[in-house]
């Protein structure tokens, strides 16, 4: 199912993302790291390939509930998980108890909020408060600090060194979807024009946090990834489909027939790269070696390990998260309840 909604709302992403100079983004001093990703179609390759190990780790509500799982971040020994009830619950990932939750109760200042995104940086947590226009930061026990204001629509957040990175949900016609705020909310720069017929983000995180710290950022549909480097985004990766890559500037209603590539999910470890994508209506992989380039896979994607699906990235794991719901109703009658369970999966 949710193949299907990357695939519903890929045609109104496909922008001028790959734009540079243009655009707000500069050319860095070298060229991008071009990776070619061709004849494919016939190729497969199984998750069990691809995978050094799996991590678990059971996170208990003690009786609270916890409705399906939306986002979720990582400060030191903790994780945050924001759910659709627009509930925040913090585990530790040692025990797997649930240590807090704050919930958009109304009973005082800032607590009618709905969050729709969360990140952590700088020893703080971050929700985004979708309908509110504004950032709220917390410390590590949830514990609002600071509300910063921003005036525009946004889909996620990342922090950087002097503030925000925040992808704009409401770009429309040639504004831009990256918007970089100090921590008052002022607007310090945008980058990568829009020109969108729709203006819808989809599912998925356009930024990314490698184990050194380094924050990239991505159209989910796109196949370029920039480095943020001196308060601009520089090229750093692009991947190519040949013929298969998607053609900048078409419209959304001729996107799905285009018979191009889509792609929604990326990871960089220390020394690997892994990028989801979609042709034809099957998921397929690519992998490389980010330290000398001489490692390469590709092909549709096998699932023989259940469950395989990450969104998120922690150090070097990539992240999935299970619902305890999805265990059965025995889970459920537990004194202690299963909220979910974390799948931390180590590349090869």
């Amino acid at each position: 199912m949710k193949t299907m909604v990357w695939m519903a709302v890929a045609g109104v992403i496909w922008t001028c993302w790959g734009c540079k100079d243009e655009n707000g983004v500069k050319k860095g001093k070298d060229e991008p790291w071009v990776v070619e990703i061709k004849s494919f179609e016939g190729d497969e390759l199984k998750v069990s390939d691809i995978l050094a190990r799996i991590d678990t780790v059971e996170l208990y509500t003690d009786g609270k509930a916890m409705a399906s799982i939306g986002d979720l971040c990582f400060l030191d020994s903790m994780v945050y998980i924001l759910d659709a009830s627009k509930a925040v619950s913090a585990f530790n990932l040692r025990t797997g108890r649930l240590c807090k939750q704050i919930r958009t109760v109304g009973r005082g200042h800032n607590e009618y909020i709905m969050p729709n995104a969360i990140a952590s940086g700088g020893g703080r947590v971050h929700l985004m408060d979708f309908s509110g226009r504004c950032i709220l930061s917390y410390d590590a026990d949830l514990n609002l600090l600071h509300r910063t204001p921003v005036d525009f629509m946004m889909h996620d957040i990342i922090p950087v060194d002097d503030g925000f990175l925040l992808s704009n949900s409401s770009p429309g016609d040639r504004e831009e979807l990256i918007i970089h705020t100090d921590t008052s909310g002022k607007v310090l720069g945008k980058f990568l024009s829009a020109d969108l017929s729709q203006a819808i983000w989809p599912v998925g995180k356009p930024f990314i946090r490698n184990p050194k710290g380094d924050v990239f950022l991505k159209a989910p549909f796109s196949n370029g990834i920039y480095v943020w480097r001196d308060t601009v985004p520089v090229l750093a990766y692009r991947a190519d489909y040949g013929s298969l890559t998607p053609e900048q500037g078409r419209e959304a209603e001729d996107f799905l027939s285009a018979g191009k590539v889509g792609t929604f999910h990326d990871f960089l470890t220390s020394d690997r790269w892994l990028g989801i994508f979609e042709y034809a209506d099957e998921v397929y992989c690519h992998m490389e070696s980010l330290s000398d380039g001489q490692f390469h896979l590709q092909g549709k994607l096998v699932r023989d390990v259940p469950g395989f699906y990450p969104q998120w990235q922690y150090g070097e794991a990539l992240v999935g998260v299970v619902h305890g719901d999805d265990y059965g109703s025995e889970a459920k009658l537990q004194e202690t309840r299963l909220g979910a369970i974390l799948f931390f999966y180590y590349l090869k």
